[in-house]
Formats: C-alpha cells, structure tokens, sequence
C-alpha cells in the first residue's frame, strides 16, 4: 500500500492539521484502530460494572418482535462488551451486516444454523461457536423446536449492533 502525500509530507517535517484520513492510513499500517490513538486508557485493567450500570437496549427483529440486548461491560480496552439472551422460533433467521467485531454463540436448547465467514456450522445444546463479524453471519433455527441461545459480541469503540 503506497503512502499518500500528505503522510509523506507528515514524515519530512511538521504538520499542523493530519487529517481524519490521515489516522485511519496510519492507523490501517500498523494494524490498528484509529481511535488506539485517541482514547483514554483505562487506569485498571480490571473493572466491575454492577448490574444497574448496564442498560438495556431494546431492538426489533424483522419481525417486529422486541428482544433486550445489554452491554455487559463498557470502558474496557478493546470497546464495549454486549450480551442477548434470545428465543427463537422454529424457521427464524436472524441476518446481521458485516461489523467490526467478535461474537461468541451459546445454544442452550434446540437446534441453530450459524453461517459466518463461508462456514456453515449447526449448534445444539451446549454447543458454541465463536467468529468474527467482517462478513456479516446469520442465524437460522432449525428443525422443530424453538431455540434458547446468549449472544456474547465484543465491539471496538461504541459500534452498535
């Protein structure tokens, strides 16, 4: 990847104003977020978030139905962390857009179809699987029985879901 001319002219001497582009190219080179530059460290690498400290948040299926997602730990280094505790029905499908991200599933009953990175894998109970998001992934339930699963997915910065 060849540097741009403004990252040319930030090595030959002093540059007042990088621009947002600019970071993201530094950024991209060294394998890095851009906002690794720009935020705050944590002071302890350890950190409690008590139950009344993690809101709810409340979305819709394509269907309609409402489900509760809640962060269960923000601040930490690499983002925030989220988990859904769901309920689906037999024929279901949950599609979600590419992200930056990971997700790990928990099928805790019944039987769930995960499709992430060109890999088809069936969950059943107990079963877990962990991917990253750049490609998106889908959910699907499959045979006759509703499926209980947790979706834990940790997000750099505030991405949202």
């Amino acid at each position: 990847m060849g540097r741009s001319a403004e990252a040319s002219k930030l090595e030959s001497g002093p540059s007042h104003d990088p621009s947002c582009d600019l970071l993201r190219e530094i950024a991209g080179a060294l394998n890095e977020r851009p906002a690794y530059f720009v935020e705050e460290a944590s002071a302890s690498l350890v950190q409690l978030t008590r139950r009344p400290e993690r809101p709810p948040e409340y979305r819709c299926d394509t269907g309609g139905r409402v489900f509760v997602g809640e962060t269960a730990a923000g601040g930490v280094p690499w983002g925030n962390m989220h988990v859904v505790h769901g309920r689906a029905r037999p024929g279901d499908v949950c599609t979600r857009p590419p992200g930056t991200g990971e997700v790990v599933i928990l099928c805790m009953s019944g039987m769930l179809r995960v499709t992430a990175q060109d890999e088809v894998a069936v969950l059943r109970e107990g079963d877990t699987i962990h991917f990253h998001i750049e490609h998106g992934y889908e959910m699907a339930v499959v045979g006759d029985e509703p499926v209980e699963m947790f979706v834990f997915a940790a997000y750099p910065g505030r991405a949202a879901w």
